[in-house]
């Protein structure tokens, strides 16, 4: 029996510039689970994950569909009631912690903020809360910390921060924005581990943006592949691994550099360009650069089917996967 989603995102699409960027994406998240977003960039990944929190660009506009948190839309709340839920019910890790926390304030007045935001509390209490949130996110010597600036920490001690801010009160959903971008690999997988912590312990639905498929077979249950603002394949992490369904998560895998790979050997590369917004055509996005595309391709845009045990690709051409070198049959 499917578990009941904590978090769904129906038909979401969003224009800018007249364009749809982000086209009838649809995906659920249930608690405790870790949904991963993946695709190269300018694929639609972060702005869906804006959409969810309500923090579009201006520039960019949602024109269809629905993001439902425990059957509440999220998209009809006013600007007053989005605050409210912003931190409390649903919040964000963003991808450059050093550009999201402020300079001029000690880190301790930013946790301690965040906490006093939705709850009525003494400053003494809020960074009482502050200090036991450092210390659950591994932060060493906290009271020390507490005082202390963000151009004074690390990169990965500055993620833990915008970690702590993000989940100090308790939120039944988080969007983790390429969390462990520019970290080293040490301090990403010490991320990773407190994001699993999280999802054990808590029981948060976790939504992960990344381009990094190596983080998506570390810490996802499910993964959605993006294409050119469209959901090319989506499926369990180790279905999608072992038998993609989509030439394009396919090449994507092929591209991963392994191991057992030749000292100096060329790597995997997929011909082609992504296409910009203005030359999305009405067909499939990936025809252009699919090596198995036809003129149907080019003209229909394929639905996404269901491949069996919760695997879903959107592709006229699912049971010819085995002409793409390295494609399990």
């Amino acid at each position: 029996m499917a578990e009941t989603p904590l978090v769904s995102v129906e038909d979401l699409t969003i224009d800018i510039g007249g364009a749809h960027v982000v086209d009838g994406v649809s995906f659920t998240v249930a608690p405790g689970k870790v949904m991963a977003l993946v695709g190269e960039s300018g694929c639609g990944k972060s702005l869906t994950s804006y959409a969810m929190l309500g923090l579009l660009p201006p520039a960019a506009k949602q024109s269809g569909g629905r993001i439902l948190l425990e059957g509440t839309d999220l998209t009809r709340l006013s600007e007053r009631q989005l605050r409210k839920a912003r931190g409390k019910d649903i919040s964000i890790i963003f991808q450059e912690p050093s550009a999201s926390l402020d300079p001029l304030t000690t880190v301790g007045a930013q946790v301690a903020a965040a906490y006093r935001a939705h709850h009525g509390v003494s400053r003494k209490e809020a960074y009482a809360r502050a200090r036991q949130m450092l210390a659950d996110v591994g932060i060493p010597d906290p009271d020390r910390r507490l005082h202390q600036y963000p151009f004074e920490l690390s990169g990965g001690m500055c993620q833990r921060i915008m970690i702590s801010i993000a989940l100090i009160c308790s939120p039944r959903v988080l969007v983790a924005d390429e969390p462990t971008t520019a970290l080293d690999v040490t301090i990403q997988a010490q991320i990773l581990d407190l994001m699993k912590a999280l999802v054990a312990e808590r029981g948060t639905a976790i939504v992960i943006i990344t381009h990094d498929m190596g983080v998506v077979a570390d810490i996802a249950d499910e993964v959605a592949v993006m294409y050119a603002g469209r959901i090319a394949e989506i499926a369990p992490v180790e279905a999608l691994f072992a038998s993609p369904r989509h030439p394009y998560t396919a090449l994507l895998l092929a591209s991963v550099p392994k191991l057992s790979d030749l000292p100096k050997a060329d790597l995997a590369t997929i011909d082609g360009t992504v296409p910009s917004p203005e030359e999305f055509g009405v067909g499939c996005r990936f025809a252009d650069r699919c090596p198995l595309a036809d003129e149907r391709c080019r003209e229909e845009q394929p639905p996404l089917v269901d491949c069996g045990g919760g695997h879903r690709s959107a592709c006229f051409h699912i049971e010819r996967m085995d002409e793409i070198p390295g494609v399990p049959a």
